[in-house]
């Protein structure tokens, strides 16, 4: 007989009916435990091998751990999960105090790929490196940089977990090693996989000055005149107002997990779509109304600015009472990347530069954003995935991650309203998603605007604590479910790679 493991991998099982079988195995053995252990003579029942899970330090998301946790602890094995923003310290002591088998670090932000690799590095430096299998996974790496680039610094046994099932395999080598202490759990491993090919890093003169010279990116577009300067506080927003812009493809496949299945038998995505994505949905919606769960805020607004080089300027400006606007001095600065290649984009490109400003004392206008779905929300989550209520708490949890993208969409959409172009607009969700509108939306940490360093400056421009949202030590919004961005209104701004 296959286990759900196998099932899945074979893809016969869709994520969310093996976390319904999971609650269901785990009510059953919460029930039948005190009989198994009377018919024992009071010996509990052994878990196969004890795992650590920790999501790195300066990481808050925790879905991919805790669905790690609910694979590993439902197949046999103990977890002993230890939350989230844990620094090495804390996980080594946690890992010595339980005496586990295994460690699994998880991250979704770029920057824990960075931790972790500092973590593979303490644990060696301690001398560590023997005693424990790490385990990793999360969104930002990859099996080529754990399985080549950190398993050569690590001395010990490190593999990439691509999804809570890998993890389960992986475990399942850790505790046949511990079953039979002759075998070497190198040998029980699978084998680490080799890049195709060889990563190359082109030579670069650190030393050279940094390029500032504006590509050809057309500076005499016209600038949007915005309906006020400086921010304002929307609350109370309608779900209805919202739910329009969300991203079906992404919230079904990417974050519930209904993939299509392989074989003759086997659904399509369609399929799952109408019989299971949309009536779940539907189902969801009618719950978040009903027991209140989203707490939709926004806080947006509107700037002058100008660019010099490749740094966006925004200008401090003061308002009569007539409504006469004057502008200041500088307010605050963002620096941007510029591509090495292609037609060398910068961010700052895409304002008037402040030659032109200085000529005619007109300054461009940036709109920054910050939207959220409040703390009720993340604690619905957790309240669900303590009551063992799996599928639920990977549907919910996705759902208001979605959601929040949505509201995003749905301020983008209202600030090309105010700024006078929102009828170049595309006529579907699908091409919005595409961007087939003017301007862009971008967001910190990403390949245009890469320093999150530099949203600790947008909220203090927008000061988010008017609508709940707190930032940490480690530049992450609180509460999860909320995001923020800048919107350029310049005819030519998509996304593009630095």
């Amino acid at each position: 007989m296959k286990t759900v493991g196998e099932l899945f991998g074979s893809g016969k099982m869709q994520l969310p009916f093996v976390l319904q079988s999971a609650e269901t195995m785990k009510a059953a053995v919460a029930y039948l435990e005190p009989f198994i252990e009377e018919a024992s003579g009071g010996t509990k029942r052994q878990a196969k091998a004890k795992v650590l899970l920790a999501t790195v330090k300066g990481d808050v998301h925790d879905i991919g751990k805790n669905l790690v946790d609910i694979i590993l602890s439902n197949n046999g094995y103990e977890t002993v999960n230890i939350g989230i923003k844990v620094p090495i310290n804390e996980i080594v002591s946690a890992a010595t105090e339980h005496e586990v088998d295994a460690i699994g670090m998880s991250g979704l932000l770029v920057k824990s790929t960075v931790v972790m690799k500092d973590n593979l590095e303490e644990l060696n430096s301690r001398g560590l490196s023997a005693r424990w299998p790490i385990l990793l996974g999360g969104a930002a790496l990859t099996r080529a940089y754990v399985e080549q680039d950190l398993a050569e610094i690590y001395e010990g046994h490190v593999r990439y977990a691509r999804d809570a099932f890998e993890g389960l395999r992986l475990m399942d080598a850790v505790a046949a090693a511990k079953a039979d202490p002759s075998q070497d759990i190198g040998d029980l491993l699978p084998a680490r996989r080799e890049r195709r090919v060889r990563a190359t890093t082109p030579d670069l003169d650190e030393d050279a000055p940094v390029d500032t010279t504006r590509s050809d990116v057309a500076a005499d577009n016209d600038i949007p005149t915005p309906p006020f300067w400086g921010t304002r506080v929307v609350k109370g927003i309608a779900l209805s107002d919202f739910t329009p812009y969300l991203d079906e493809r992404a919230t079904f496949l990417g974050q519930w997990g209904l993939k299509p299945t392989r074989g003759e038998d086997g659904a399509s995505y369609e399929e799952l779509v109408e019989t299971e994505g949309r009536p779940r949905l539907r189902m969801w919606l009618d719950r978040i109304k009903t027991e209140d769960l989203l707490r939709p805020a926004v806080v947006y607004g509107y700037f002058p600015c100008y660019s010099e080089g490749n740094d966006l300027v925004v200008l401090e400006h003061t308002v009569a009472d007539d409504g006469t606007v004057s502008f200041g001095a500088e307010r605050a600065r963002f620096t941007f990347p510029r591509q090495r290649r292609d037609r060398r984009l910068c961010l700052a490109d895409f304002f008037r530069a402040k030659e032109r400003y200085e000529a005619d004392g007109v300054p461009d206008v940036i709109s920054f954003q910050l939207v959220t779905m409040g703390d009720k929300v993340a604690e619905a989550t957790a309240a669900l995935f303590a009551d063992n209520a799996y599928r639920d708490y990977l549907e919910l949890h996705g759902l208001s991650v979605q959601l929040t993208e949505a509201l995003a969409e749905r301020w983008h959409a209202r600030v090309r309203d105010e700024l006078g172009y929102a009828a170049e607009d595309a006529g579907d969700l699908e091409g919005l998603l595409k961007l087939h509108h003017r301007g862009a939306r971008y967001s910190f940490g990403y390949p245009a605007c890469p320093d999150l360093e530099d949203r600790a400056t947008l909220v203090a421009l927008l000061e988010p604590e008017r609508i709940g949202v707190t930032l940490s030590e480690e530049l992450q919004l609180h509460p999860e479910q909320s995001t923020d961005a800048l919107v350029v209104h310049h005819p030519e701004a998509k996304y593009f790679k630095a």
